[in-house]
């Protein structure tokens, strides 16, 4: 089975905004072509507008997801004038954001930092890399104060019963800036993460020797035991998983193709779909741990679920060429699904007629932004994707 790796889930592709791509390439080599830009650049064009809108109207960074995505088309068709103005847009609204989180309380600050890193993640994997430097400047910029801010709070902490939760809690969150520093491979503020919760979580230690109520002391020995082993795996997940490995990944699994040959075999019944992708998306409870502790039994399920299909679980997203339309559908309160279902196989025409869901056309991907779930509190946990040599046509 496959377990997910690291804490900052990797958002979707702007696929609608990719669904242009070919008559926009056709417009750009045609020398007949007019002078005025080609209908796939006008949406382009339009779709920027709309970005840098939302960008000027919100001090957060959700417009930052939409412009990657248009940035990676306008590159795909060529246009790098509208490239160039999307990551400068970008690069005003992370700017923009992270000098707010500067400002913010630790909790606060750290949900930035997520999403910087989320998105540094998601740009590379787009092949966005003139956007490189922003994210490093500004994961540079955010991280240090954050480190600065939990080690002034961890200094003051104590094994006393009312504040050794938020003590744990704080520790907890050095592990994770430690872990956003690997996964951005910057390793002299990793060492430097590392080493206040080295030294915090010994010093805490020592204190619990003395606290008199032998039942309190081991409780408390217990919740040190655990921050120390998720800090080992979290960190080791990181290692393995950082910006450079992910992004090979996933660079790797958008090159897969479907042959005529596999379409022709794949079942169209509904029970036997080999070429439709999925993406479950939860709502992630405030203060989980980073290795999703309290999922595993959901991401079990949906994997063995996914198994039993014939697909295989992985955490790439899904592919995003050639689709013919979105299947969203509600599984409960706290959780939806996105199948992706491929133009010219079979299972085109039973997603038709099967999703009881919202059926988004590429158009009204790009439209609906990056996160195609239907509550932006989603976050992606698992993608069910079609076996190599069975995903969407390029």
């Amino acid at each position: 089975m496959v377990a997910v790796k690291f804490r900052f889930s990797l958002f979707l592709v702007a696929a609608g905004l990719a669904g242009m791509l070919g008559a926009a390439e056709a417009q750009v080599r045609r020398p007949e072509a007019p002078e005025r830009p080609a209908p796939p650049l006008l949406e382009l064009r339009a779709a920027l507008d709309d970005a840098k809108r939302d960008a000027a109207e919100d001090n957060g960074i959700d417009a930052a997801y939409k412009l990657v995505g248009i940035a990676e088309a306008a590159q795909s068709a060529q246009s790098m004038e509208i490239t160039h103005e999307a990551v400068a847009a970008l690069t005003t609204v992370i700017q923009r954001a992270t000098q707010k989180a500067l400002n913010l309380p630790l909790e606060d600050a750290q949900d930035t930092l997520d999403q910087l890193v989320d998105l540094a993640f998601f740009a590379r994997s787009s092949k966005v890399e003139s956007a490189d430097a922003v994210f490093q400047g500004t994961v540079r910029t955010l991280l240090p104060k954050l480190i600065d801010d939990a080690r002034t709070v961890l200094a003051v902490a104590s094994p006393q019963p009312e504040t050794w939760q938020s003590s744990m809690a704080t520790l907890r969150l050095v592990s994770e800036l430690q872990s956003a520093a690997t996964l951005m491979m910057m390793d002299d503020l990793a060492n430097q993460a590392g080493t206040i919760f080295r030294t915090e979580s010994e010093r805490l230690a020592a204190l619990l020797e003395q606290l008199p109520d032998t039942s309190l002391r081991q409780a408390a020995q217990a919740d040190l035991d655990k921050a120390r082993q998720l800090h080992d795996e979290l960190i080791a997940d990181a290692r393995a998983n950082n910006l450079n490995t992910i992004v090979a990944e996933m660079t790797k699994s958008d090159r897969l193709a479907v042959t005529d040959e596999d379409s022709a075999e794949a079942g169209a019944d509904l029970g036997e779909i080999s070429q439709v992708c999925t993406e479950t998306g939860t709502i992630v409870p405030a203060g989980m741990g980073s290795n999703r502790e309290g999922l595993q039994d959901i991401l079990l399920k949906l994997e063995e679920e996914c198994v039993l299909s014939g697909r295989t679980p992985t955490e790439n997203r899904c592919h995003a060429r050639n689709f013919s339309f979105v299947c969203r559908e509600q599984l409960d309160d706290t959780s939806e699904r996105i199948t992706y279902v491929y133009a010219n196989t079979p299972e085109e025409r039973s997603m038709l007629e099967g999703c009881k869901g919202d059926r988004l056309t590429p158009s009204q991907v790009a439209a609906a932004g990056i996160s195609v779930f239907k509550n932006t509190a989603m976050r992606r946990i698992l993608t069910c994707a079609p076996v190599p040599n069975g995903g969407g046509r390029d």
